[in-house]
C-alpha cells in the first residue's frame, strides 16, 4: 500500500518559484524521507513525497534553487529519473503549447450520463464501469494525441498503480501529470478550473487544489449484515461514506443521505454537488436537495444524473 507523507500545496508568503523538480529515490527509508520532506518545505512549495509500495519514493517540489533540492535528494538516497522544468522557459513556449490539441484531459468515469458530463467539459473518457487496471490506463494515455496529458483517475486505481503508470507513460514526446482526484465529483471540480491557456504545471496545480478542496462522500446500500466503524449494518441499510470509510448507517438510503450531508456540511461549505447513480430511488436527489435547502440555508445544491452502478450517489462539498 502506498504511503503519502504529505502534500504542502499552499504556503502563503512564498516568493515566486522558478523550477519544478521531480525525481525517484531508491536505497532510503521513511525516516530519511521525512527529513527530505521537511527540507523541501524550506526550499519551496507544492511538496509531494510518496512511496510506491516497493521501496521506491517519488518527490516533487516547486522551488527557486533546483541545485539545493537535488543536494537534499542525494542526502536522502539514490536518485534516478531526475527532471527539472524551468517555469520561465515553459512560459515562453506557452503560445504554441496553448494551441488546441496541445493538452488533453483523460478522466476515468463510470456511468453514461457522467461520461457525457466529463466529455462536455472537454475531457477524454476512459470508462470505469468495470475495474480499470494500470495497463488500461497506460494504453488510454498513449492513445491520446496531445503533448501534455493531465489524468483524472477519480479513485479508479490505487496510488501505487498510478505512480507506476505515470512513470511508464512519460517519454520525450509526452508529459503526463496525475491529478489527485479520488472521486468523480472531485474530478468535476478540477475540470471546472481547467485552463488550457496556462502552462501545464500551473494548470495541474490549480486543478489539484480544486480536487483537494472538495470534500466528498458516497451513498450505498448494504448487501449483507456487516460490522462497520459506526456499528453493525443489515442488508438493505443505507450506508454513508466519507472517502472510503463508512460514517453513517441508517434504515434507508434517504435518511443515510441526509445524515451524511449534515456530517460533511458540519465542516462548512457553500456548494453541494450530487451525482446520482443508476440505482438511486427516484425521489432521492429531490429529497436530499430539499433537506439541504431546509437545514443549511445559504448552501447551493447542484444535481447531475451520473448513471454509475456502484454508488447510489456521490456528493461533493466545496
Amino acid at each position: 500500500r502506498a504511503r503519502v507523507i504529505e502534500v504542502d500545496a499552499d504556503r502563503p508568503g512564498d516568493d515566486e518559484q522558478h523550477f519544478e523538480v521531480m525525481f525517484l529515490i531508491d536505497d532510503t527509508d521513511a525516516d530519511r524521507m521525512s527529513v527530505l520532506r521537511k527540507r523541501l518545505e524550506q526550499l519551496g512549495d507544492s511538496v509531494v513525497v510518496v512511496e510506491d509500495g516497493s521501496g521506491t519514493w517519488s518527490s516533487h517540489v516547486h522551488c527557486r534553487d533546483a541545485g539545493a533540492v537535488i543536494d537534499a535528494g542525494v542526502a536522502a538516497g539514490t536518485l534516478r529519473r531526475v527532471r527539472i522544468t524551468c517555469f520561465a522557459l515553459e512560459a515562453l513556449r506557452a503560445p504554441s503549447s496553448a494551441e488546441p490539441g496541445a493538452r488533453g484531459i483523460l478522466a476515468v468515469v463510470a456511468g453514461d450520463q457522467a461520461a457525457r458530463l466529463f466529455e462536455a467539459e472537454g475531457a477524454t473518457v476512459l470508462r470505469g464501469d468495470d475495474p480499470v487496471g494500470g495497463t488500461d490506463l497506460l494504453a488510454a494515455i498513449r492513445a491520446m494525441p496531445h503533448r501534455e496529458v493531465l489524468v483524472l483517475p477519480n479513485g479508479a486505481l490505487p496510488a501505487q498503480d498510478l505512480l507506476a503508470v505515470g512513470v511508464a507513460a512519460r517519454d520525450g514526446d509526452r508529459d503526463v501529470l496525475m491529478l489527485p482526484s479520488s472521486s468523480m465529483v472531485q474530478g468535476l471540480a478540477s475540470l471546472a478550473v481547467h485552463d488550457p491557456g496556462r502552462i501545464a504545471v500551473d494548470d495541474a496545480f490549480t486543478m489539484s487544489e480544486a480536487a483537494a478542496g472538495t470534500r466528498w462522500g458516497s451513498l450505498r446500500v448494504a448487501t449483507e449484515r456487516a460490522l462497520t466503524l459506526v456499528g453493525t449494518c443489515a442488508a438493505g441499510d443505507g450506508l454513508g461514506l466519507v472517502g472510503r470509510e463508512v460514517v453513517v448507517v441508517a434504515p434507508d438510503p434517504v435518511e443515510a443521505g441526509m445524515l451524511l450531508i449534515d456530517r460533511v456540511l458540519a465542516l462548512g461549505g457553500e456548494l453541494v454537488t450530487l451525482l446520482v447513480g443508476a440505482q438511486a430511488p427516484a425521489d432521492l436527489a429531490e429529497r436530499l436537495h430539499d433537506h439541504v435547502m431546509a437545514s443549511h440555508p445559504g448552501v447551493d445544491v447542484v444535481v447531475y444524473p451520473g448513471g454509475q452502478r456502484e454508488d447510489l450517489l456521490q456528493l461533493g462539498v466545496e
